[in-house]
């Protein structure tokens, strides 16, 4: 359910606060660095899932453009671009 590599991140994170205060955290405690750190990658995640979409709407735009000026009479190729950078599906 979880990404994997994150869970090892945020159990990296509870060693090493048990080695280094020579302690062992409790479940509240674990659980809280495991939210902490599902929360920042989350983050993260999602900005990068935006710029993703930003750039691909970009580059649909420009084939778009290309497709108008270089083959204008090509008006199924256009729309299936337009139906795409919509969110729509050519299937």
């Amino acid at each position: 359910m979880f990404d994997p590599r994150i869970e090892g991140k945020a159990q990296s994170i509870v060693h090493e606060v048990q080695l280094a205060e020579s302690i062992e955290l409790n479940d509240r405690s674990r659980h809280h660095v495991f939210r902490l750190a599902r929360e920042i990658a989350a983050y993260w995640k999602n900005d990068e899932d935006r710029r993703n979409k930003e750039a691909t709407i970009r580059n649909f735009n420009e084939v778009r453009l290309w497709c108008i000026r270089n083959q204008p009479d090509n008006a199924p190729l256009i729309e299936a671009i337009e139906k795409l950078m919509s969110g729509g599906s050519i299937r």
